[in-house]
């Protein structure tokens, strides 16, 4: 069993290098590299890598950290400000600060060139997107008696992808300009400074905890710069 692995491993490494080989001898584009500042509007830093798996089709996986209050969108806004009953924006407590956090976002999603021709990703395509995004905060106690508490937004999002990639000069540099409309599930877990008596009658401070969750439609568009062979 073990002899038989080993052959097909080598068999496909062998296979892969004489078809990048010949993907490289006829100018097919087989991969490409890219970064999206765009995507910081959203506090994202976004690489992805986009494979090539037959003339018409290839799959991009999107990946990078997050960075709350870092950006416009509602997810990212969402963590600092809540709305009161009249709908109005409002800080959770004036005794407690939001702290920016590390997050993260993945995302994958399959890509259809149906006018393509040449086997150089490039041109117009299609694309289903399947995204998870968590934007994450620390709650600072301002009076200096609690620790931080950790909250955070999580979204899942469904998105399709239209858009237009080309390699300006036939190089190895690519532009990749897209527009997307979808759906996205958000679940707020937040907290808030909350004070209490005790039974000795002093004012004493806990962090409380919210929770929020809903649907929302995702709008995104972007440009990509890439580098690919």
């Amino acid at each position: 069993m073990k002899k038989l692995l080993g052959i097909l491993i080598l068999s496909g490494a062998s296979f892969g290098a004489i078809s990048q080989e010949v993907m490289e001898d006829s100018g097919e584009k087989n991969f490409v590299l890219k970064f999206c500042p765009t995507q910081l509007v959203a506090g994202e830093f976004n690489f992805s890598y986009e494979q090539r798996l037959a003339r018409i089709i290839s799959l991009e996986l999107e990946v990078g950290p997050t960075i709350s209050q870092f950006g416009l969108n509602f997810g990212n806004q969402r963590l600092w400000q809540g709305e009161d009953g009249l709908g109005f924006w409002q800080f959770q407590s004036i005794d407690s600060e939001a702290e920016p956090a590390i997050g993260f976002h993945a995302s994958l999603a399959p890509k259809f060139y149906p006018a393509s021709e040449d086997n150089q990703l490039k041109g117009l395509y299609l694309s289903p997107v399947f995204k998870f995004r968590q934007y994450n905060y620390m709650n600072e106690d301002m009076n200096g008696v609690l620790d931080d508490a950790k909250s955070h937004i999580n979204q899942m999002i469904f998105r399709f992808n239209m858009g237009f990639q080309f390699w300006p000069g036939d190089g190895n540099f690519s532009i990749d300009m897209y527009f997307g409309v979808g759906l996205g599930m958000f679940n707020i877990q937040g907290n808030y400074l909350d004070n209490y008596i005790d039974d000795q009658g002093n004012v004493q401070y806990r962090w409380s905890s919210y929770g929020d969750s809903g649907v929302r439609i995702n709008l995104a568009t972007g440009l990509k710069f890439g580098f690919g062979m």
